[in-house]
């Protein structure tokens, strides 16, 4: 291993050893609607992203941040056995494109692709799901409660190879949100 290829990755390295300081990370649901457009519940929601110090660094150095966005909707009172109308991973990747000097968001289920001049204004646009179809009014029986929930988790398993194995016992990439859950009646 070479001198230069070193330093490229000794800052990540000491960063994934050393605990994040300075904020606390935290991935949060703050808000969220179904609503019926065209006989199809859509959801709207807003994710809070704050990424570690380590996350942080590594996207400004060129490493994609995959994040999974899991939706589920079931039966108000369902066993746990029981089959779900949807459970769906939307999957998000925010990246920093160093010759561009822009920081581009990606639905990867989508392909579509938008660009930002600063971070924040990156992070804020990754967390804003609009309009997003989840499930047919069809597939749901009147007059039963459904539930609709929604998690964010940075996926570690999207990180460039070298970087799993301490990703994983590093609390700098341990990210995740609560479940937040909304009701839904059809």
């Amino acid at each position: 291993m070479g001198g230069s290829s070193l330093s490229r990755w000794g800052w990540l390295l000491l960063a994934l050893v050393l605990p994040a300081q300075g904020f606390a990370a935290d991935f949060r649901v703050s808000r969220g609607a179904i609503r019926l457009v065209d006989e199809t519940y859509v959801l709207d929601a807003h994710i809070e992203y704050t990424f570690s110090e380590t996350a942080l660094e590594a996207l400004g150095n060129g490493v994609p941040l995959t994040l999974d966005v899991h939706v589920q909707i079931q039966r108000d009172d369902a066993w746990l056995w029981e089959q779900r109308p949807l459970d769906r991973h939307l999957r998000f990747m925010i990246r920093y494109l160093s010759l561009a000097q822009l920081y581009q968001v990606v639905n990867i289920d989508t392909g579509s692709q938008q660009n930002f001049v600063t971070r924040e204004a990156a992070i804020i646009a990754l967390g804003e799901l609009l309009s997003v179809p989840l499930v047919e009014r069809s597939a749901l029986q009147a007059g039963e409660n459904y539930v609709t929930k929604v998690k964010a988790v940075l996926d570690i398993e999207a990180l460039p190879l070298p970087l799993r194995p301490l990703a994983y016992l590093s609390p700098s990439w341990n990210l995740s949100s609560p479940w937040r859950k909304w009701p839904l009646q059809p």
